[in-house]
């Protein structure tokens, strides 16, 4: 739920505190009840916080080492790229060009 309001950019502030409590005790008691992609979702989740709500969203931010837990997560998930991505992966190593790069902050792949 709380990436959703990630994606929405949404910022419910006793929502989003009540969440904080719900998650981390989750995360705490069980981290393995949780899968891989809602890891991943709880970090996407923890970038908005972080990234786009400033000092605000400071306040929700899981403890160091469920937001690493989760940043580890997403990192692990594997990408699936299409034929055209392979293809074009393809034709920039012909040239020596690295095609992906990943970010080391958010955890995040991206093409290039």
């Amino acid at each position: 739920m709380v990436w959703a309001y990630a994606t929405a950019d949404y910022c419910h502030q006793a929502l989003l505190a009540q969440c904080l409590r719900t998650v981390s005790a989750s995360l705490a008691q069980d981290p393995s009840g949780w899968s891989s992609e809602h890891h991943s979702q709880l970090h996407q989740w923890q970038l908005w916080l972080s990234l786009e709500r400033g000092e605000d969203g400071q306040q929700y931010l899981l403890p160091d080492s469920q937001r690493q837990l989760c940043r580890d997560a997403m990192v692990a998930n594997l990408a699936r790229p299409s034929g055209l991505q392979r293809s074009v992966a393809a034709a920039l190593t012909s040239v020596q060009f690295e095609e992906e790069y990943l970010e080391p902050c958010t955890g995040y792949s991206l093409d290039l």
